[in-house]
């Protein structure tokens, strides 16, 4: 299973202890799950990672690794709403990497997305995609 990673998930994942992004990160090689993200979301990992202690960058360093990163896609030629425009290339890019699930913890732009499916992927929260499956 491809999952794309937002930002939001990756930050989560790097700078709290307790995060069930960061679970996601240590069984997605067991589960068979690829984790995909693209340059904007790396970009936004590394400028917000700045605001939390060193230990967030040090696991950076490794799950940074872990993940395969895409270029941005910028258009695509399906309609696509959403109301923050910068999200955008966050979402289209999910939809080119052709994942079958979106992970982010971004409830103000994502809010009308979540729980729903987006072109056959499913737009969720590390916390009720563990929940489906089957680990909550």
């Amino acid at each position: 299973m491809r999952i794309f990673l937002d930002s939001s998930v990756i930050i989560s994942a790097c700078g709290s202890e307790r995060s069930l992004s960061r679970l996601i990160f240590e069984i997605a090689a067991e589960r068979g799950w690829f984790l995909v993200s693209a340059a904007y979301c790396r970009a936004e990992t590394v400028k917000n990672l700045t605001k939390f202690p060193s230990a967030a960058t040090k696991r950076w360093e490794d799950y940074q690794h872990r993940i395969e990163w895409l270029p941005n896609a910028l258009t695509t030629r399906r309609p696509l709403l959403l109301t923050a425009s910068k999200d955008k290339p966050v979402l289209v890019s999910a939809l080119a990497a052709e994942c079958e699930t979106f992970l982010t913890l971004d409830r103000g732009d994502f809010s009308l997305l979540l729980g729903t499916e987006v072109y056959r992927m499913l737009v969720t929260t590390p916390r009720d995609f563990l929940i489906s499956a089957g680990l909550g």
